[in-house]
């Protein structure tokens, strides 16, 4: 998919996800998915669904950016750090322009981790989840990022079953995790091209 394409896409998310929300028109949708995958699972796959998660927190991301740095990759390490924090960053900064409740609050679903600060939308794991999977995805062959895309579809629906989100906040946050994965790659290579 070409570049610009991308970014259209991801920008697209996001104003299609804010526009839906604010109107009224994916409440019905949000509530009919959450209602789908509530109290669906036994409780011990309730509680590897909470670990998967954490893939797409803080916490994951530096956990991956270790690794690659570890493992010699530090260029990507140095990418995926700086997405991960301005895909966080941005969705923190976005949650006071809707102060949507969570699901648990609206008892359209139960929550099943931990109270979660700030408003729902947009979600910030799935932002984080994204950013990580634009930027390694960018040096990936094609099969691996299919996986990578799973991984990201993977953390969205977590999202949803342990009751912190809705699905148009996960579609935001996947924009916004897009978003902030190729900045992050295009300031790196920027710099670099600018130090030569």
């Amino acid at each position: 998919m070409p570049d610009r394409r991308a970014d259209l896409l991801a920008g697209a998310a996001i104003v299609a996800a804010y526009l839906g929300v604010r109107s009224g028109r994916t409440d019905r949708l949000d509530a009919a998915l959450a209602r789908a995958v509530s109290g669906r699972v036994p409780p011990r796959v309730d509680r590897t669904i909470a670990t998967v998660t954490d893939v797409g927190s803080v916490y994951g991301a530096s956990g991956i950016t270790a690794a690659l740095a570890a493992t010699g990759r530090r260029q990507v390490a140095v990418e995926v750090a700086l997405a991960s924090a301005l895909a966080w960053t941005g969705a923190q900064a976005a949650k006071p322009l809707l102060r949507r409740p969570r699901p648990y609050e609206t008892n359209t679903s139960d929550r099943t981790v931990a109270i979660p600060a700030g408003s729902s939308w947009p979600s910030g794991h799935a932002a984080v989840a994204a950013a990580v999977a634009t930027v390694v995805g960018q040096r990936a062959a094609p099969r691996p990022r299919w996986l990578l895309a799973a991984a990201v579809a993977g953390v969205g629906a977590s999202r949803l079953q342990v009751g912190v989100h809705h699905a148009t906040d996960i579609l935001a946050g996947v924009g916004t995790g897009v978003l902030s994965g190729r900045l992050a790659t295009s300031a790196r290579s920027r710099l670099v091209h600018h130090r030569r």
